[in-house]
């Protein structure tokens, strides 16, 4: 099968053009929004019965693509993606994908008690200069909610990293990618090197709360040691025990892999392959050194400043996301494939955004990022559209890459396996709005169920992120409203085409939705 190239041209000069036809899956990054590429695979191996023979992918999609690449046969590579699948959904909350470090978590607990306190001090500042005398804006990384409590702001998207100077010699292979990724660091007293932003921005405000000093001293240092917010919580313990995923059993797959990644000291694009060698943009060889794979896995999900970055060789690596999400261009121009199936994680395009003049510098930082990732996002999908790849992606972002709750990540694994159904039935627009409508209906009724469960179910006080708030409506509002989305949902779910519907969607209207730690039994409340 002839494909064309990026400009249109038939792909003569990439060697693709050959009698052999030749299956490929690739991956794109997005975190906890693996849960759409999983539903998407699920469709893809249990219905179309693909049997890719190449995948390259980038930070989240990474681990999902090695979880499929340690097999050769397509069966073998099936049942993985459904017990991948049964471990994803498994996950309660957000420590088990993504737990903050000991200053971060601090910083969580004392940050809205900080807020109040530099509030309070800034207006009685206010009130002590002369008319006219106007107050400079202190970037905070706290957000003043409805209520006129505060909150913590999200600092960034995607998965883990690590630092391998500090590693124990014993540890070697998987064991020792796992003690990277989830170590903490410790703090030293004369530590003098560089602190994230998001703490020098704070720095002096907090430099007032004095009978705080000692936490202040232990966030800063903290960050220094650490130099990120996070490190990876307990699901990677399970994603690398040998009973679950060897490195040795992927490199006698038969399965080529590419891994992307990005080197700080260079800036280059780097693919790990699945026999731990380390090639260029290119497919050529960095050097003869070969690496433990998990060690490239770990560095593709490295967001900077979240994650540490991950040293291998003479750099330090971070999210292959940097530089390519869409890694379609290994897989179409290099490494031959003829039919490919792309799926991503997050729609293309950028949600507006409210004024940014009262936003903060992370503020900034972060809407950049998205709109720079967005951009390259677009380049990879035409280019992989252009080469006659079947893209399989969402319209609706259900929710954040660090986003761990059961029920918006079943959501979002349904969402998934329908968009895959649809891209292989061809099916109309009106399906893909129904779809799309169902999503949104799903979203609301998880939404209302959970501010109605706060009521019966005590808080945590500590903020959460990247979760979404439920809208506040009064307890009979909030029921009236739940029983027409579910009405609703129920209508929507029996238009929707037979080989559209994916497992349980017969019970949406009529059920709860998932709710991480909710009592058993509660019967609907509509």
């Amino acid at each position: 099968m002839e494909l064309p190239s990026w400009l249109g041209v038939p792909a003569l000069g990439f060697g693709r053009a050959t009698a052999q036809p030749r299956h490929g899956l690739v991956l794109a990054g997005g975190g906890s929004k693996a849960s759409f590429q999983i539903g998407a695979l699920r469709h893809l191996y249990d219905v179309v019965g693909i049997h890719p023979e190449v995948i390259t992918a980038t930070s989240a999609g990474s681990v999902v693509a090695c979880t499929i690449a340690q097999w050769g046969d397509p069966a073998d590579q099936a049942r993985a993606v459904t017990e991948l699948d049964q471990m994803w959904m498994a996950m309660q909350d957000q420590s088990e994908m993504f737990a903050p470090r000991a200053w971060f978590k601090l910083l969580l607990e004392k940050g809205p008690e900080w807020a109040k306190l530099i509030d309070r001090d800034r207006e009685d500042e206010r009130r002590r200069r002369p008319r006219g005398f106007s107050m400079p804006r202190i970037s905070m990384p706290f957000r003043r909610s409805a209520d006129g409590s505060s909150t913590i702001v999200d600092p960034a998207e995607p998965m883990a990293g690590g630092d391998d100077s500090r590693m124990s010699m014993q540890l070697t292979g998987q064991a020792a990618t796992l003690n990277l990724a989830t170590k903490e660091f410790p703090v030293a007293e004369d530590s003098a090197s560089w602190s994230p932003s998001m703490v020098l921005q704070i720095l002096s405000a907090l430099s007032k709360l004095s009978r705080d000093s000692s936490d202040i001293r232990e966030i800063l240092r903290g960050a220094e040691a650490s130099a990120s917010t996070y490190r990876a919580g307990p699901l990677l313990a399970k994603l690398l025990d040998p009973s679950w995923f060897r490195s040795d059993r992927l490199a006698a797959s038969g399965i080529k892999l590419r891994i992307a990644t990005v080197g700080l000291e260079s800036g280059d694009l780097h693919y790990i392959t699945e026999g731990g060698v380390m090639v260029d943009r290119d497919d050529q060889p960095i050097s003869g050194e070969v690496h433990e794979v998990t060690k490239g896995v770990l560095a593709s999900c490295s967001i900077p400043g979240v994650f540490r970055p991950v040293k291998i060789e003479d750099e330090h690596y971070v999210d292959g996301g940097m530089r390519e999400n869409v890694p379609a261009e290994m897989a179409i121009g290099h490494l031959g494939v003829t039919h490919p199936y792309v799926i991503t994680c997050s729609p293309l395009g950028t949600s507006p955004s409210s004024d940014f003049r009262s936003k903060n510098l992370l503020d900034l930082v972060t809407r950049s990022i998205d709109i720079l990732t967005d951009e390259t996002g677009r380049d990879e999908v035409a280019y992989a559209l252009s080469a006659g790849a079947k893209v399989i992606g969402p319209d609706v972002s259900v929710h954040s890459a660090m986003t761990v709750d059961p029920g918006l990540l079943q959501i979002n694994r349904d969402y998934g396996w329908m968009s895959s159904a649809e891209q292989h039935l061809g099916t109309d627009q009106d399906t893909r709005v129904l779809v799309n409508e169902i999503v949104r209906l799903r979203m609301r009724g998880w939404e209302l169920e959970k501010a109605w469960l706060a009521d019966r179910i005590p808080v945590s006080r500590t903020p959460r992120l990247g979760a979404s708030s439920p809208q506040t409506l009064s307890g009979p509002e909030q029921i009236l409203e739940l029983g027409e989305v579910k009405r609703a949902l129920a209508d929507a779910a029996a238009r929707l085409p037979e080989d559209v519907r994916p497992e349980g969607a017969d019970d949406w209207g009529r059920v709860l939705e998932a709710h991480g730690h909710a009592p058993e039994g509660l019967e609907p409340p509509w």
